[in-house]
């Protein structure tokens, strides 16, 4: 394992990240790796007391949720990287993936390891399949903890965002096997706490002129957060810590919203699919299934 080098915060490496928009990849080139390696520290007391409180409790003590916003920092300061050929501010967040693979403890420091998928890119790669894959294993004390998989898509360049109107369609229910848990209202209000408590302050969260230039009417609510809502609400329903969760994300949510949260079990009491639809529409947010931890 090469020495790790220091974590950088969100806040800084989004500004830093503003530069990349130059980044003009035309070149062909097999698919290739980029690895790194960071230190970042424990999880203080009121960072973990926040997110608690944020999301209504966990029963959880560190959620694999929270382990996400560390793995994201990791993302960005290899997006920073000379070698990524693709702006930053163009990738949009399309799937995700946490495990636990052994009790992470709060108050050790995290070594992370960190890679990056290039898939092969050239003019003749469909820009569908430009989805670079970053992998994060969290280490502490020498044991490997816990591992977070996101995925990609590079948006394509544009001279001009024509911002999107707001969907008017609607869909049907979740079918009968689906039962519906909890609905929320969001507004512009729940972005900026949550960038504040994640330290994820991308532009297409926080205000609607900033929205409009990457292409939304309004600011969009984090996919994680929504992720981490869900987590926090089948942990109390079922009483018992998620293992493993996934998440697709389908459509952004501008805000303001109302959404709901539904739960469907599957054939093992220990795991579960989850979707989140619009309350008053019905399409689907997103999906995604988890896994518990066997009770002790």
């Amino acid at each position: 394992m090469e020495p790790p080098s220091h974590l950088p915060n969100l806040p800084g490496m989004f500004f830093r990240s503003l530069f990349t928009v130059a980044r003009n990849d035309q070149q062909t080139a097999a698919a290739s790796e980029l690895k790194g390696t960071y230190q970042a520290p424990a999880f203080n007391r009121e960072q973990l007391k926040r997110y608690h409180q944020a999301f209504g409790g966990f029963v959880s003590s560190v959620p694999l949720t929270l382990m996400y916003c560390l793995a994201q920092r990791a993302h960005l300061a290899q997006m920073l990287d000379e070698r990524f050929p693709w702006p930053a501010p163009g990738l949009v967040h399309v799937s995700n993936s946490l495990e636990q693979h052994a009790p992470v403890t709060a108050d050790i420091d995290f070594v992370m390891q960190a890679s990056i998928q290039l898939p092969e890119r050239g003019p003749t790669v469909s820009a569908r399949r430009l989805r670079p894959v970053f992998v994060v294993e969290f280490w502490q004390d020498g044991t490997h903890v816990a591992t977070c998989i996101s995925e990609y898509q590079v948006r394509p360049k544009q001279a001009a965002r024509t911002p999107k109107p707001r969907e008017k369609k609607s869909a049907v229910p979740p079918g009968e096997s689906w039962q519906a848990v909890k609905s929320w209202s969001l507004d512009a209000t729940t972005s900026r706490q949550y960038a504040r408590l994640s330290g994820d302050f991308n532009p297409i969260h926080l205000h609607p002129l900033l929205s409009r230039w990457f292409g939304f009417e309004q600011p969009i609510i984090h996919g994680m957060y929504m992720a981490a809502r869900a987590h926090a609400e089948i942990e109390r329903q079922t009483g018992q810590a998620i293992r493993k969760i996934d998440v697709a994300f389908k459509r952004p949510v501008a805000l303001p919203a109302k959404i709901t949260l539904w739960q469907q079990p599957a054939q093992s009491e220990l795991a579960g699919n989850y979707q989140i639809c619009g309350a008053d529409d019905d399409l689907q947010r997103l999906e995604g299934r988890f896994e518990l931890h066997e009770a002790q």
